[in-house]
């Protein structure tokens, strides 16, 4: 049960970050999440809090799909594909990874602890991964030859991009469309990639 309710005030404060920003308050998650405001306070002091341990359970979430996907032996082309869809479908599922990955590629500072750190294990395990499957992809001629940080800022700018239109306050995604836009987007993208 507690599990359980941590993940609904996760995913509701998540939601409300969309739409609000760090104008969200612990009263927006709670009324949101059909909880009383002691409950949200039961398990987060504050909303910073909260944020940081979103932060955390995300990037952890991020890790996962892109070792699972990158650190295969398939070709670049193969590996980047798995690692899009994976990524937009944890993105749809759960908004706090989107989060992540739209505010530090916003460069906008979100005002935890340990800030730096997360920005750092980031760029470390989630950018460099796919920045070198990129380059081999470009080294092995499947992908056009054009400075690799700009297919990278391309790839994600594309991914973030297109799911800052359907996840969060905008989503006007029926759940049965959800596969078709992802593999739409994974088209699109992959076709301006391809060599």
């Amino acid at each position: 049960m507690r599990r359980q309710r941590i993940y609904q005030i996760r995913n509701t404060a998540a939601e409300i970050y969309l739409e609000k920003g760090m104008n969200m308050e612990m009263g927006d998650i709670a009324r949101k999440a059909g909880l009383g405001r002691g409950t949200v306070y039961h398990y987060y002091n504050n909303k910073i809090s909260l944020i940081e341990d979103l932060l955390i359970e995300a990037f952890e979430e991020a890790q996962k799909i892109t070792m699972e996907t990158l650190n295969t032996n398939e070709s670049p082309l193969i590996r980047l594909e798995q690692y899009a869809k994976c990524q937009l479908r944890s993105w749809i599922k759960q908004p706090f990874v989107f989060i992540l990955f739209k505010n530090l590629f916003q460069s906008e500072p979100i005002p935890i602890q340990n800030y730096d750190e997360l920005l750092n294990n980031f760029q470390t395990h989630l950018y460099s991964p796919v920045t070198q499957a990129i380059e081999e992809g470009i080294h092995s001629g499947q992908f056009v030859s054009i400075q690799s940080e700009t297919l990278v800022k391309l790839f994600f700018g594309t991914l973030i991009g297109t799911a800052t239109s359907y996840i969060g306050k905008n989503n006007d995604l029926d759940e049965a469309d959800r596969p078709n836009w992802i593999d739409d987007v994974i088209t699109v993208l992959f076709k301006g990639l391809k060599a």
